[in-house]
């Protein structure tokens, strides 16, 4: 019924899109990570601080978007100065970045349960299996979700700059994201490589899982008997 593919198909997009969304969230937070790219940008020549004091101050603003703490304020040894790690412009920007995260992820959450209540009502009121629910909606749901993120993976591989430029003049209303690496140490820790490194693996993890719901609804190794 024309019904049962309309809903379907919305519940698959909602779910594969806070799906998506949760898959930066993971990547975004994952202090392992940051270590690794520090490690290979010697991100401690261009801050001038430790390893140690880098993630110090990498979870710091990891927490400050996780509403764990009010501030952005810690401190470090600085090219052998004690100092503020982040001065106002960086600190007037995470503001702008906590608003983006906080409503981001508002909007991921309401997207799951309208996802996750139509579809437990078509299974349970249309009496489907989870696998025919998501053939019914797979093509015209998670597809979309597919489509932008290839889109996005085309871009940022052709021209990451210009992506990455983008991406600020679509979110932000403000210029506070430019940032001089002579005297931010916020652009230190975070440059164009490693957000680079960072929109690949949301990338490659969040198409590893369309594949696999996409084999799992399809078993295309199993014959369909006459």
């Amino acid at each position: 019924m024309k019904h049962i593919k309309i809903l379907s198909a919305l519940s698959c997009f909602l779910l594969s899109a806070a799906m998506l969304m949760t898959v930066i969230d993971f990547c975004s937070f994952d202090l392992g990570f940051y270590e690794k790219e520090y490690k290979a940008n010697n991100t401690e020549s261009w801050t001038g601080m430790s390893m140690e004091d880098n993630l110090r101050a990498t979870e710091c603003l990891l927490d400050y978007l996780k509403d764990k703490r009010d501030d952005i304020r810690v401190t470090a040894m600085v090219n052998g100065v004690e100092r503020e790690v982040f001065n106002e412009r960086e600190t007037l920007h995470m503001v702008d970045v906590k608003a983006l995260y906080q409503n981001a992820f508002l909007v991921r959450n309401i997207m799951a349960v309208i996802g996750f209540a139509i579809m437990a009502w078509m299974i349970f009121r249309e009496k489907m299996s989870l696998r025919a629910f998501l053939q019914a909606g797979f093509k015209e749901g998670v597809l979309a979700t597919f489509f932008l993120i290839a889109f996005v993976a085309v871009w940022a591989l052709a021209d990451f700059n210009a992506f990455w430029t983008q991406f600020h003049l679509f979110f932000f209303d403000n210029d506070l994201w430019l940032l001089d690496p002579n005297t931010s140490i916020m652009i230190n820790l975070f440059p164009s490589s490693f957000f680079f490194h960072l929109v690949l693996r949301i990338i490659l993890i969040s198409l590893v899982i369309l594949i696999a719901i996409a084999l799992y609804a399809y078993q295309p190794w199993r014959k369909e008997k006459a």
